[in-house]
């Protein structure tokens, strides 16, 4: 028998990673169950049905073309036809396979955006997952490469196709498509002048804009307590993306064993990389999404010799290492943590 737990979905994940220096706002935040997840956004002053109409309409979008459970999204499309032949995508998930494309060769293949066989496979982020058996696993594993995912740009320049060259890939941007819708919800609050915001979806935050009376403040989830808590806040000034990776997130347990959702392609099987959470703080929310999994693949060490993004690790000996930049940004919220190695 295993257990499974999927804090994505519930409150106490939804508040875990929250502003923890806002006064309560007048002015409603919208939540909706979308991109698998649930998604809020609070645009305070600027806040208007039209505003929240417009972004949530985004979100949906982003949705139907990303989502490997929608069988007519782009996704889907395109690993029907694996082996067989490219697919016409939009602009949108052409953009996306390209960025994943540029993080997996700065992780040598660490970060695979054909990692769906594998994900599959384990089922973790379904009602009944699974521990496959070695044979499985390594049938799974021989799918898995980004470099037989071919992109293929049109000569008129926009036009966009994508292939799979084996039968049996199939694409999962679940470690990069929150975050990429993330900047977009940016994009259409900067058109509208919105002050400031935060959006909130399923955990990747990203703070818009600027307060002026106090930084932004974010905590990061206590990764050893599973039914909540806060570890440390991290503070700036404004337009930073948090965006953490842990082994809470979607799980199952089976024989006293527990199993997380992030795989990793090497071994086909859960991460295990002495890393109980990694957090990353960048200006771009997909940069964010997929270098938070990429750091959580790699460990504090050889994460820090990619000289990228901002990141906090919370270890599983206890230990909290960030990267030096984070000096003087980062704030513990329980003794544990108080000890913190910068690099």
């Amino acid at each position: 028998m295993h257990r499974i737990l999927n804090l994505t979905f519930s409150a106490i994940f939804l508040l875990t990673f929250f502003s923890v220096s806002c006064k309560k706002e007048a002015i409603p935040t919208r939540t909706e169950a979308v991109l698998g997840t649930i998604c809020s956004v609070n645009a305070y002053e600027d806040a208007s049905e039209d505003l929240y109409n417009e972004l949530f309409d985004r979100l949906h979008k982003i949705e139907n073309r990303f989502s490997p459970n929608i069988a007519e999204s782009d996704i889907s499309r395109v690993n029907m036809a694996a082996g067989e032949k490219s697919v016409a995508v939009h602009e949108d998930v052409f953009y996306v396979l390209q960025a994943a494309v540029r993080f997996a060769e700065l992780s040598n293949g660490s970060f695979d955006p054909t990692i769906g066989p594998l994900v599959k496979l384990w089922g973790i982020n379904t009602s009944n997952p699974k521990v496959p058996n070695e044979k499985e696993i390594e049938e799974a594993k021989a799918l898995v490469n980004y470099k037989n995912l071919e992109l293929i740009r049109g000569k008129d320049g926009t036009s966009s196709r994508v292939l799979l060259k084996k039968s049996g890939m199939a694409l999962d941007l679940g470690g990069i498509a929150k975050g990429y819708a993330a900047d977009e919800l940016a994009r259409i609050l900067g058109e509208h002048k919105v002050k400031k915001a935060i959006i909130n979806l399923g955990g990747n935050i990203l703070a818009y804009g600027s307060k002026e009376d106090a930084d932004w403040e974010i905590g990061i989830k206590n990764p050893m307590n599973l039914e909540g808590g806060v570890a440390l806040s991290v503070s700036f000034k404004a337009d930073n993306s948090v965006v953490t990776s842990g082994l809470y997130e979607r799980y199952f347990i089976e024989e006293g064993i527990l199993y997380h959702h992030i795989l990793d392609p090497r071994s086909g099987k859960p991460a295990r990389s002495g890393v109980l959470s990694s957090t990353i703080i960048s200006p771009s929310s997909m940069q964010a999404d997929a270098l938070s999994t990429i750091a959580f693949l790699l460990g504090a060490d050889a994460y820090m010799e990619l000289n990228a993004a901002p990141a906090v690790f919370i270890n599983s000996d206890t230990s909290i290492i960030a990267s030096s930049s984070l000096r003087g940004h980062l704030k513990p919220q329980a003794d544990e943590f108080s000890k913190i190695e910068f690099k």
